[in-house]
């Protein structure tokens, strides 16, 4: 999981940290409902960027492509993020 989600734990004093950071581990992983649907919004929203992309004839067509890609890129780290 990565160590992002903890950076609130690692806020506390040395002594609580490694309770805090167990506990935020075991709350995350049981929010699997949670997890499981944004990934699959996050993923509807990558397929939606494909689709944004089919219109050759648009003016601006090349800047599409690419902000399309850049919106891929995020997603794909948001979805990395999760544990």
């Amino acid at each position: 999981m990565d160590s992002r989600w903890f950076k609130e734990d690692r806020a506390l004093p040395k002594n609580e940290q490694a309770e805090a950071v167990r506990e935020s581990e075991k709350a995350l992983k049981a929010s699997t409902l949670l997890v499981r649907r944004l990934k699959l919004i996050l993923e509807d929203e990558i397929q939606r960027t494909y689709r944004n992309e089919e219109d050759y004839a648009r003016d601006n067509w090349q800047q599409v492509v690419l902000a399309s890609a850049a919106r891929r890129k995020t997603l794909k780290e948001v979805i990395n993020l999760l544990p």
